[in-house]
């Protein structure tokens, strides 16, 4: 027979009991983020799949078409815009629909307002005239698409709040065009400036950067220290995607925690694909005025009391007291357990006992004697 060591079990109800003290503690202490809407149609180019590139020269038109499709089971109005291309804060694409004062000009579209049946498609023919004197080997626009019932909506939370500030979710989706002329491709990025910036987010240390040449940049890896004497007060690594020539960019580096008056070292460099690195060896110095606009900017957060429903109930309070007293019990019961069994294996083991066998001689002696007597 298997005997099992008495700790076995206690170990057990331990387990159970420590599983049990876990789940008494509230579950909706974290609520899980609300899964994102899917997007009710999908915006490609036709026949081709990606980004548009189109081949011209200045003075003519080139012609191309993008396919809408309603991905959902209800009817849709797209509506479409013509869009110039900038450098967004993060160094990747924006598109720009309001003021467009680029290519995105040259853009006409067949139709502005598309209405799909529920999983139905259509193409859109679109043109984009280059105008003669056109410089450059490379230009950027884009066709951009997004559901009329998204801005309906918004509209309508705004008039139901009635406050001047609404946050509205309004998905678009975007089809980038390059327009290939004539010319050599180059690539080139300039260093304009290196500052330190105070807004509503709080600091930052911004790089005022300027892409040249005539054809974007797929990839420039940033890397840089800002240290004050010997003490380094910030590291940065990053990427930033794309980088359209033409247009400044405003690169936005987070501080860590509030800057104070005084001088700063920035050293690092900015290695652009395919084109020459820049090296960033600047001091800059930030003043008493930033310092009074920083506060000004980013009041400080007032403490939210904790409430009512956000403290632990009393039940939960009794519960992890009860079983703080029974894994305090059932410690010391595995500890008796353990030294009785010590003691147990300590103590002297008993004498075997010895039975009297027969003398086998005697029956031998026994069994001659019947012989003998039959």
């Amino acid at each position: 027979m298997y005997a099992p060591h008495p700790h076995t079990g206690a170990v057990v109800l331990l387990a159970s009991l420590a599983l049990a003290a876990c789940a008494a503690a509230p579950a909706s202490a974290t609520p899980a983020p609300a899964a994102a809407e899917a997007a009710t149609f999908a915006l490609s180019a036709a026949g081709k799949t990606g980004a548009l590139r189109l081949h011209s020269a200045p003075g003519r038109t080139v012609r191309g078409a993008i396919v809408v499709r309603n991905v959902s089971r209800r009817p849709i109005v797209l509506r479409l815009q013509p869009a110039d291309v900038a450098n967004a804060a993060n160094g990747n694409a924006d598109y720009v629909t309001a003021r467009r004062s680029a290519a995105g000009r040259w853009v006409r579209l067949a139709a502005t307002t598309v209405r799909l049946a529920p999983k139905a498609s259509r193409k859109v023919p679109f043109s984009v005239h280059i105008p003669a004197g056109t410089r450059g080997a490379s230009h950027y626009a884009g066709i951009v698409a997004f559901d009329a019932a998204d801005v309906t909506a918004a509209a309508r939370d705004k008039r139901r709040k009635g406050t001047s500030f609404t946050i509205s979710r309004i998905t678009r989706q975007a089809l980038p065009i390059t327009l290939r002329l004539p010319g050599p491709l180059t690539r080139k990025l300039t260093l304009r400036s290196v500052k330190i910036k105070v807004d509503p987010a709080g600091a930052g240390l911004v790089l005022g950067l300027r892409p040249g040449g005539t054809i974007l940049t797929q990839s420039a890896p940033v890397k840089l220290r800002v240290s004050r004497g010997e003490r380094t007060i910030l590291r940065h690594s990053s990427t930033l995607g794309q980088l359209f020539p033409g247009d400044n960019l405003d690169f936005r580096i987070p501080w860590t925690g509030r800057p104070t008056e005084g001088a700063y070292l920035v050293r690092g460099v900015i290695r652009p694909k395919g084109a020459a690195p820049v090296y960033i060896n600047q001091s800059i110095t930030y003043t008493v005025a930033k310092v009074k606009e920083l506060k000004r900017e980013t009041p400080p957060v007032a403490q939210v009391a904790q409430t009512k429903d956000a403290a632990l109930p009393m039940w939960v309070w009794l519960a992890l007291a009860g079983a703080g007293a029974l894994l305090l019990t059932l410690s010391l019961a595995v500890w008796r357990l353990a030294r009785r069994g010590r003691r147990t294996a300590e103590a002297p083991a008993p004498a075997p006992l010895m039975h009297a066998l027969p003398d086998p001689d005697s029956h031998d002696h026994d069994d001659r004697h019947n012989r003998t007597a039959a």
